[in-house]
């Protein structure tokens, strides 16, 4: 992050779409598809960012997230 987003508190938005299947920890595979948005709402939780978040009829992930570039970029 340069100096200048540091200094001005720069906010960051992004929309996203996850493809594939769900992987990852153990937690997330357990809970599968349905579970993903709601890990993704805790994880986000956790950083201190905003959005939204939902499943797709085309069996993907939608959503947006919104904060601190930093944590933004974290997330």
């Amino acid at each position: 992050m340069s100096a200048l987003a540091k200094a001005s508190g720069a906010l960051k938005s992004v929309d996203y779409e996850v493809f594939g299947r769900v992987q990852g920890n153990g937690r997330l595979r357990a809970a599968g598809r349905r579970g993903a948005p709601r890990y993704t709402e805790q994880e986000a939780k956790k950083l201190g960012v905003v959005g939204w978040v939902k499943n797709t009829s085309q069996g993907t992930m939608t959503g947006q997230v919104q904060g601190p570039e930093e944590k933004v970029n974290e997330m």
